[in-house]
């Protein structure tokens, strides 16, 4: 037996207790030491328990739950439990102060649930032991205080550090260190640690951004090796790659990128054929020609997952010898791609689709400034570009209609206008605006999710290995709740139904051109589930597509460097084995751990220069909107992008209580409401390059009240508990429940 399914087996099997003896007897076909390797696996990851007995059992026979530790800046945190597959998400719960059991944020932890709950009706629990380390570096400030070193984390969700002097590693007192735990210390010792990297001078911005990169296992510099492989591919096409190679060099096919792009990944084309239909040509670099499995490259790759993009600067997943060099779609030199070749009709049906290794020579290299100006008939670049006018025009109207039948299916268009800072030569950022989204951002979006879902449909009509990007339905709990704030505007949205996407439509479609109406696709997106990668063909809910992967950027992501691999042996006919399957399984949970982690990056880091940018109008009023609710204050935004937060201590005169499923905070004197999308009149106070915080207050006489949105008929008819101190709140008696301005307790989130 696998000792995964021994594993299974077992688990199982421990759904009562049993001694050790009942369990051979009840899988006699493990061995002693395959049964024993298993069932130390299992008690390592806090799934099975042994009491004082010797009986063991799932850990939720005995009241014990595994999950992941997080903390808060106060003495208390919260723990997230796992969840069974196909299971609803179990609520956090609250561990007390000194019931954390030496727990640090991200911990695996194995927790004992309390039937006592807290005073905001969470259920309690105490750490029984740390079951898995989280990541062991953190970065913080380097301090001296007399002839000992501390580092003082850049999160207060961890204590302090001492460092031996002989583990300073060069750096000096006042600067930013990132630094690895070796003791994780107790209740008379501190932890210790060594320094790894010194990453510039405290208080500024370049060791802030220094800080984000490392805290997410983001690396700018290539290992040696690596460079050395890159360095060392031919910057031209060698004649001997052509070999079996599909020739459409005499084809006319371009890039349309940003004006600011160094890496052209994807070029298209269009012919019309004789039956009227039109064949589409989406080309993508072939990335795995020179990235190949095993080598430094795609062990590099594999660690970086996808590349990294921040104001002005990129860390790539790939050499710049690769990814801005022989695999850079560049015009007139000839270049080997992996072609998609689907036959379209006039009503956007795909008819069938081919793909082929093969070499292209781009024409040109358009920008989608420039092809948007052509579309829009600016007759001095479309003299320019005659070559490719015509083609570009029969381009947009067939991505209109695949726009349009997507829509007609389902597909939930969240266009949410995104932010963008705009930087000066000197990297300076010089201006904050939206990104624009043009016909030509709009034509390549769909030509690319036509290329994407014909690959995974062969794929998966075949049952060979991929990886796919998979986005799953919404909880129903968080549709439940949006549900709710849609309601006032008269939308009837139903939870238990959401597969229905044509309802969620509906709401998309009401709020484009009602600016009352703003903030529902912001909150829809917030309600669905987060897009991830995965072995399995799950389907795309918000795209409403039931096969889809990535197959267009082989140069910044990994995934669709294994998509082509793989697709590349589906047509060569060669035999997948367990090594395949193994590796598209592993590539896809590192590929979502490293998407998640470079997410937070590129916000983290705009969030730097955004207050960088805010400095220059500290004391200055704006007109904004609130982007967020939480029990600590209020998110604002301006109209140029940027968000801070007004702290609930600044809302003066009264006293404001949050709640959670109206999403509001409310003076309970006074009634004036705040929610999400209520107008404000503020002003900044701070902003901070070194933290990312931009702060505001409400400028003078700008509370206004907002309607007060349902709250939902399931957690209006929800009983309260009583005898604790919520039910004695909320019926005005017991301790605290006639004191004015007694403030709750809060969980501090950002």
């Amino acid at each position: 037996m696998k000792p995964n399914e021994l594993q299974s087996a077992l688990y199982e099997l421990l759904a009562a207790p049993l001694r050790i003896e009942e369990i051979r007897r009840a899988l006699p076909q493990a061995g002693r030491n395959e049964l024993k390797d298993a069932l130390d696996g299992l008690i390592a990851d806090g799934r099975v328990m042994k009491n004082k007995k010797n009986r063991y059992a799932q850990s939720a026979h005995y009241g014990c739950v595994a999950g992941t530790y997080l903390a808060t800046e106060r003495a208390f945190g919260f723990v997230t439990p796992d969840a069974e597959p196909g299971a609803d998400k179990p609520d956090d719960l609250f561990i007390p102060p000194n019931a954390s059991g030496g727990a640090w944020h991200g911990d695996r932890v194995l927790v004992r649930v309390s039937e006592r709950k807290n005073s905001r009706g969470r259920t309690e629990g105490a750490v029984l032991r740390v079951l898995r380390r989280a990541d062991k570096e953190l970065t913080g400030a380097l301090v001296q205080r007399g002839k000992h070193f501390f580092v003082e984390p850049s999160s207060k969700k961890y204590p302090e550090i001492y460092i031996d002097p002989h583990d300073l590693g060069g750096a000096e007192a006042g600067d930013r260190v990132a630094v690895t735990v070796s003791h994780y210390g107790g209740e008379q010792l501190l932890p210790r640690g060594t320094v790894q990297a010194d990453l510039g001078t405290e208080g500024t911005m370049a060791a802030s951004i220094a800080s984000v990169l490392r805290e997410n296992g983001v690396f700018d510099v290539f290992p040696a090796e690596v460079l050395a492989q890159a360095e060392g591919i031919p910057q031209q096409v060698e004649p001997a790659a052509l070999d079996g190679r599909l020739d459409l060099r005499d084809k006319l096919i371009f890039t349309i990128d940003g004006d600011d792009a160094k890496d052209f990944d994807d070029a298209v084309s269009l012919e019309p054929l004789e039956n009227g239909h039109l064949l589409l040509g989406v080309h993508i670099a072939d990335v795995s020609h020179y990235v190949t499995p095993g080598s430094p490259l795609d062990g590099e790759a594999f660690r970086r997952g996808t590349s990294v993009y921040y104001p002005r600067h990129v860390v790539p997943m790939l050499p710049f010898a690769l990814s801005n060099g022989i695999c850079s779609l560049r015009p007139e030199v000839d270049r080997l791609t992996f072609s998609a070749l689907m036959e379209i009709d006039k009503d956007g049906r795909r008819h069938g689709a081919t793909f082929a290794k093969s070499v292209i020579r781009s024409r040109a290299r358009m920008t989608y400034n420039n092809v948007n100006q052509i579309l829009a008939g600016d007759e001095t670049l479309r003299a320019q570009y005659a070559f490719l006018a015509e083609t570009a025009d029969r381009m947009n109207a067939l991505a209109q209609t695949l726009h349009k039948r997507r829509i007609e299916r389902g597909a939930l268009e969240l266009d949410i206008p995104e932010a963008q800072v705009v930087v000066d030569e000197n990297g300076e950022p010089a201006e904050l605006q939206y990104r624009a989204r043009g016909e030509a951002e709009r034509l390549i979006e769909e030509f690319m999710l036509q290329a994407n879902e014909a690959v995974a449909a062969f794929m998966a009509g075949r049952g060979d290995p991929t990886v796919y990007r998979v986005h799953e339905n919404p909880d129903p709990d968080k549709l439940a709740a949006f549900a709710a704030f849609a309601r006032p505007f008269g939308y009837r949205i139903d939870p238990s139904k959401p597969e229905d996407t044509f309802q969620l439509q509906t709401v998309l479609r009401g709020a484009q051109n009602d600016p009352a109406q703003r903030a529902l696709p912001t909150l829809l997106l917030r309600s669905l589930a987060r897009a991830r990668y995965a072995d399995e063909c799950l389907g795309h809910y918000g795209l409403k597509a039931k096969f889809y992967l990535h197959f267009t950027s082989p140069i910044r992501r990994y995934p669709d460097l294994i998509a082509h691999r793989m697709l590349q042996k589906a047509l060569t006919g060669e035999v997948f084995t367990g090594a395949d399957e193994s590796m598209c399984e592993e590539a896809a949970q590192q590929s979502t751990a490293r998407e998640f982690a470079a997410d937070a990056c590129e916000r983290d880091i705009t969030a730097l220069f955004v207050a960088r940018y805010m400095q220059r109008f500290i004391g200055e009023e704006f007109d904004a909107e609130v982007s967020g609710v939480q029990p600590f204050g209020l998110f604002v935004s301006l109209a140029n992008g940027c968000e801070g937060l007004i702290r609930i201590e600044l809302l003066a005169g009264d006293f404001y209580q949050y709640d959670d499923q109206r999403m509001t905070l409310t003076g309970r004197h006074t009634g004036k409401r705040f929610t999400i999308g209520t107008p404000i009149r503020v002003k900044l106070l701070a902003a901070s390059e070194i933290t990312g915080q931009v702060d505001f207050a409400p400028a003078d006489g700008a509370l206004p009240v907002s309607p007060v949105p349902p709250t939902p008929p399931a957690q209006e008819d929800a009983p309260v508990p009583s005898g604790n101190r919520v039910a004695r709140r909320r019926q005005g008696k017991g301790r605290g429940g006639s004191r004015k301005g007694r403030k709750p307790a809060t969980r501090k989130r950002r």
